[in-house]
């Protein structure tokens, strides 16, 4: 059952959560209340990173976290569908021929992860997406016009807390939005990013693009990819192709 809650409803519940943390009230509890409101396998939220490429921000599930991960290092979902056209995906069944078409290789991953729907929000700031809200079921189904209203305010409410952070701490980094562990260790793709890029000669897009590349050619988490290059176990050469194509989800910027 939905419950009907404005957002200052939702902001007290987080809020409560984070007092019993004994820590500052940050996305991740926002998303903790969305979970369990709206009946979900798992929420997940994104970043826009300074490189213009959706990066993971918190999730409540492990199931979650490679979805995030699986989505960002395809190109392809319907998070980077968000992040481009800047309105909600709502996908009720995964299943559907149409959308495995769109997303050749997600849609089945999902599938194997027992993801039937999924429904995704961008995080807006005046016209500019800052980033996703994303929502994932095990059982397909629309969401009724109550439960979309309450994701919606989800969002809202996401989108208020990003700002709130930003503007206490003066800058939209790690440290100010007290995000969980997986934001943290995506740290490490960031500076595998830098190593790779000064290791071919080339930009900082086209190094990501090429860590991208290994982890789908080689059936790898990107985050573990990027553990071997700082580890010295990896390094990727000039001449390897990067081994993904560019989805229509990569061209939003």
């Amino acid at each position: 059952m939905v419950i009907e809650q404005e957002p200052e409803s939702i902001y007290q519940e987080a809020r409560a959560r984070a007092r019993a943390e004994g820590t500052p009230v940050s996305v991740r509890h926002v998303a903790s209340v969305c979970h369990e409101w709206l009946g979900a396998l798992g929420v997940g939220v994104y970043l826009l990173g300074d490189l213009g490429v959706a990066e993971p921000a918190c999730a409540t599930t492990d199931t979650v976290e490679r979805m995030i991960e699986l989505q960002i290092t395809l190109g392809e979902g319907p998070a980077l569908t968000a992040v481009r056209d800047g309105l909600p995906v709502l996908v009720a069944d995964l299943s559907h021929q149409q959308l495995l078409a769109r997303w050749p290789v997600f849609g089945p991953d999902a599938a194997a992860e027992s993801v039937s729907a999924v429904f995704a929000f961008p995080l807006l700031m005046g016209q500019i997406t800052v980033g996703v809200l994303e929502v994932y079921r095990a059982r397909e189904g629309a969401l009724s016009s109550d439960e979309l209203d309450l994701a919606l305010a989800f969002a809202e409410v996401m989108t208020s807390q990003l700002i709130n952070q930003v503007v206490e701490a003066g800058a939209l980094d790690e440290e100010a939005l007290a995000v969980d562990e997986f934001h943290g260790r995506w740290q490490t793709v960031h500076q595998a990013t830098g190593m790779v890029s000064v290791q071919l000669s080339c930009t900082l897009a086209e190094a990501l693009l090429r860590l991208r590349g290994h982890a789908y050619a080689t059936d790898r988490r990107l985050s573990d990819v990027a553990d071997d290059v700082i580890g010295g176990v990896l390094r990727l050469r000039p001449n390897d192709a990067p081994g993904i194509h560019r989805s229509r989800d990569d061209e939003h910027g």
